[in-house]
């Protein structure tokens, strides 16, 4: 059995997302993602509660975050969660939640594009990019069929 650690959220982008190059020359995005979940109390009063989530990605990715991404982005991903453990100058032992981008597909978008962070994924968005072949039915047509016009063919 193989052991994941994956994580898929469907949110909406918090704020606008900031980029920083790391002293390797890794270009690294980072945002904030809210998600929402509701549930009935005790009263049976629906209560609404919004969690705030760290996205970082990395890599390629990066310039079409940093080009389309901004405050309000409805965002479908799926990442990893990382755990970063330091200490505050208070002597403060705190601990951070990061969610380490995989793949994301924008929502809300005319053609849905799905975009991921991997590099050995070009062969499968090139499938993805990739129109489906037209589907070939074999009807048989009766003679009334066959006088109609195309605009009568019409199944609406």
């Amino acid at each position: 059995m193989q052991v994941r650690n994956s994580v898929t959220l469907i949110g909406n982008v918090g704020q606008l997302p900031t980029v920083k190059t790391l002293t390797s020359g890794t270009r690294v995005i980072e945002f904030s993602l809210a998600t929402n979940d509701s549930y009935r109390n005790k009263a049976g009063e629906r209560i609404t509660r919004t969690e705030w989530h760290t996205i970082k990605a990395f890599g390629k990715v990066v310039d079409t975050l940093e080009r389309y991404v901004t405050k309000g982005t409805q965002l479908a991903l799926t990442g990893s969660i990382r755990y970063s453990r330091w200490t505050d100058k208070h002597e403060q032992t705190r601990v951070s939640t990061e969610i380490i981008l995989d793949e994301f597909t924008f929502l809300g978008s005319r053609d849905g594009s799905s975009y991921s962070t991997r590099e050995d994924d070009t062969e499968q968005s090139e499938m993805m990019a990739a129109e489906p072949a037209p589907k070939k039915t074999a009807k048989r047509r009766s003679k009334k069929a066959a006088a109609m016009t195309p605009a009568e063919d019409l199944p609406f």
